[in-house]
């Protein structure tokens, strides 16, 4: 049974995005950002026997799913189906032909690392815009403006960059950030300074800021992989992302 997380289930909800995995680190940041305040921040508990067994969230209509062993996925998938969504993150292909990645994972670690702390989200977003490319898609702008800066107010997200000549040259930062987990994206250096190790400092820096959290990403299966290795990331698994046609 798949229920609304109201204020009564909450406790369940908790429960369940409480591990560190990146799903549940997802939805966690979600909550903590949003709670139950918004209409476009939903979430759910599936139930297994009076057992909160899977967590599901939905963000305008992104939605991410946090599943366990006893993840009912016949009835999750037609949960979905019904509620209708732009797209379904997981860690299981739950429908067919969707895209897959990597995840990978590292423990953050204290370094003496310094980079300046991109508090001006218009310069990030230009900046990302620049590198845009098939594989790096970047939201418009007023739902990134809005919804990275509610999350930095609320810190469950951090960015940090690299100036040169007060120009903001190599950017990254935690696309959700919850108090076990983060997960880091956005990385993105001007092809003008590309080649000169800005973007490790900035995901290094990431990583020291964040105090011994476990740290993820998720890149193309066949983009970055040498990258971060280099900076102390294993392969975890896949994840995989089903898109509906608009």
């Amino acid at each position: 049974m798949i229920l609304f997380a109201d204020q009564p289930k909450i406790c369940d909800l908790r429960k369940l995005i409480c591990e560190n995995n990146i799903y549940a680190c997802k939805i966690a940041c979600l909550f903590e950002s949003y709670g139950l305040k918004y209409d476009f921040a939903e979430f759910w508990v599936q139930y297994e026997n009076n057992m909160p067994v899977t967590a599901i969230s939905k963000f305008y209509g992104d939605m991410t799913v946090f599943a366990t062993d006893k993840t009912d996925y016949d009835e999750l998938k037609e949960f979905l189906l019904i509620t209708g969504f732009s797209s379904v993150l997981s860690e299981r292909e739950i429908f067919p032909e969707s895209y897959s990645g990597i995840v990978m994972e590292k423990f953050s670690a204290n370094q003496d690392i310094t980079v300046d702390v991109a508090s001006d989200l218009n310069e990030v977003y230009r900046l990302l815009k620049s590198c845009e490319s098939d594989t790096f898609e970047v939201p418009c702008y007023e739902d990134f403006i809005l919804d990275i800066s509610h999350k930095i107010r609320h810190g469950t997200a951090l960015c940090v960059g690299v100036h040169e000549n007060g120009k903001l040259v190599s950017t990254a930062m935690t696309v959700a950030q919850s108090k076990n987990c983060g997960i880091i994206g956005a990385v993105a250096t001007d092809k003008n300074y590309r080649h000169s190790g800005y973007g490790g400092i900035c995901v290094n820096a990431l990583c020291s800021l964040l105090n011994d959290r476990k740290i993820f990403i998720m890149r193309n299966e066949f983009e970055n992989e040498h990258f971060y290795i280099s900076l102390g990331f294993k392969n975890k698994g896949k994840f995989y992302i089903k898109r509906r046609m608009k």
